[in-house]
């Protein structure tokens, strides 16, 4: 997110536009649905659902972006994808819990259970449940599957509308 703001200010010079009309622009766009949004802060966890990411890179620049990220959500249908990326991202980096859900959750799970701090969840009830217990007051709790959800879900909205739902109440 924080690149396609630079990619449109560095257009705008480019283009020589009202640099100030600009910013006021990106200062008024609202996200899209799904795609590193905020939905809301409850019991001090602040919760992002980024459902579109299908891929694990989306997923690692979603979190390299955010920051802050003490909790991830993550798997879905496996479709033959690599985790290695998103599992070698996860070892190194600060986010300090790991829920896992099936199917490539679990692929995750099992690469990272000796060294991270992870858990399995069957469904999202489960995975919310878990990330309400273990995420740190003033720190971001991330669903961001780097899968797709064909294998619980209709697609990536419904998915994330469950979180949502489950998360901060209501549907935004």
């Amino acid at each position: 997110m924080l690149n396609n703001m630079l990619f449109v200010l560095a257009v705008s010079e480019i283009l020589k536009l009202d640099i100030l009309k600009t910013v006021n622009t990106i200062k008024n766009s609202k996200p899209l649905k799904h795609r590193m949004e905020y939905i809301g802060t409850s019991d001090g966890i602040i919760f992002y659902d980024n459902s579109i990411a299908t891929i694990p890179i989306a997923t690692i620049d979603c979190i390299e972006s955010l920051g802050n990220v003490n909790t991830l959500i993550c798997g879905g249908m496996d479709r033959g994808i690599s985790q290695k990326e998103l599992i070698d991202f996860l070892k190194k980096t600060n986010v300090k819990n790991i829920i896992c859900m099936p199917e490539t959750g679990f692929i995750i799970y099992d690469k990272l259970k000796d060294i991270k701090n992870v858990f399995k969840a069957k469904t999202m009830e489960e995975a919310v449940k878990i990330a309400k217990n273990v995420t740190e007051k003033n720190t971001i709790c991330l669903l961001s599957p780097a899968a797709s959800s064909y294998n619980d879900f209709k697609n990536f909205e419904e998915k994330g509308d469950l979180y949502k739902k489950l998360t901060v109440g209501n549907i935004i």
